[in-house]
């Protein structure tokens, strides 16, 4: 009797701990999502979208802001919201540019959307973006090899004259691009300005460009003339921060599998780069060299006599440069610059021997031996290879 009430016992302990881990342990679960959904949903959801003309979607919010979703391709689409109420349009530039050429548009096949689960599904032949109506969070997807390629990981932040977009950076992704960003070339945990900063300096902006590119098969071109600041996970692991100093979001994004095809969806919209020479592909050096001074410093750089020295602008009392080392100082010349990258098996392209501010030539000098020395610093470098600029 006392074995059979033992048994007894043992069922019901393992009949309460598989009722348990039924019912108790999926709503916890539940419950954790509620709260992570909870996270995430924005004020406002989307009450509707629908096909307005061959190439856009709208779609409309229950505050009655809308988002349009204009394709200019079956890869290539527009994100256009401006919640005062503005139309899509070119944003404003002084003097008058513009960004996007004269036919930036590609002939689109298909265009649907549908209700699905909770999500919008807008699609194309080649994407498909996927809209959570409770929390407006976004999920792109390539169609030609059914991977997800970006996620938003909070609903677009609309602030006094600042609009920010969050997407996910996956631990495997890398971000290339933004203009001449100087000293830098992976993005991954950094942040890049988008704004002209005149700087040529080590971490500056010269040449900034609202466009980067992603390895996991997209890229992002905010359509604005104004500063902006892209984070690729340098303030928070895991997350990308995009934002202009912007009042409307206006962005365009691209699907593709790889860099070429990318760059070629931004040129789709912007036009073709102008096509560089030859030695444009290769190396090339800076420098002015018919102004600096070179002096002994045991703190300064190693030349080819063993000795350290330093450079200075102004006349310390050194050793001037020269184009050719007609000066009897052809180790501080450009000539010997040529002979450097040849020394070590360096591919050099091209040589500006005369660049920098206040690089002009010295009053003892002539007009005519300037020229002489500049044309003789030619077909020496032209004899290796390089091509010289002024």
């Amino acid at each position: 009797m006392k074995n059979l009430t033992s048994e007894k016992t043992e069922f019901l302990l393992i009949c309460f701990f598989f009722m348990y881990s039924f019912f108790c342990i999926p709503t916890a679960r539940a419950s954790e999502k509620g709260t992570e959904n909870n996270q995430d949903k924005s004020d406002y959801r989307i009450i509707s979208a629908s096909v307005i003309n061959p190439t856009t979607i709208d779609v409309v919010y229950n505050n009655n802001q809308r988002r349009t979703f204009d394709f200019y391709g079956e890869n290539i689409f527009r994100i256009f919201q401006d919640n005062s109420g503005g139309i899509i349009r070119d944003p404003k530039a002084k003097p008058e540019a513009s960004i996007l050429v004269s036919d930036p548009r590609r002939k689109l096949t298909t265009l649907t959307v549908r209700e699905e689960n909770g999500d919008i599904h807008i699609e194309t032949s080649a994407v498909r973006i996927c809209i959570d109506k409770e929390s407006n969070l976004m999920t792109i997807i390539n169609l030609k090899n059914d991977q997800i390629v970006a996620e938003e990981m909070k609903a677009v932040e609309f602030g006094k004259n600042k609009v920010t977009l969050t997407l996910k950076e996956y631990p495997y992704e890398y971000f290339y691009g933004g203009g001449v960003q100087n000293g830098r070339f992976s993005h991954k945990g950094k942040v890049i300005a988008i704004e002209n900063q005149n700087s040529w300096t080590d971490g500056g902006v010269a040449s900034p460009n609202p466009f980067y590119w992603s390895t996991n098969g997209y890229g992002v071109m905010w359509h604005t003339f104004k500063k902006g600041q892209y984070d690729f996970g340098a303030k928070e692991k895991g997350m990308v921060k995009l934002y202009h100093e912007e009042d409307y979001l206006d962005v365009f994004v691209m699907v593709n599998e790889d860099v070429v095809p990318l760059l070629n969806d931004f040129y789709q919209l912007t036009g073709n780069p102008v096509l560089i020479p030859k030695f444009g592909l290769y190396q090339g050096h800076l420098n002015a060299y018919n102004r600096d001074y070179w002096k002994e410093d045991e703190a300064g750089i190693l030349f080819e006599d063993g000795k350290k020295y330093k450079e200075s602008q102004k006349d310390n009392g050194g050793i001037k440069e020269s184009l050719n080392g007609e000066k009897d100082n052809y180790q501080f010349s450009a000539r010997a610059v040529i002979d450097r990258y040849k020394n070590h098996d360096m591919p050099l392209g091209w040589l500006l021997p005369n660049d920098g501010y206040g690089a002009g030539y010295g009053q003892e000098e002539t007009l005519d031996g300037n020229i002489q020395n500049l044309k003789n610093l030619t077909d020496y470098a032209r004899k290796n290879g390089v091509e010289i600029g002024l």
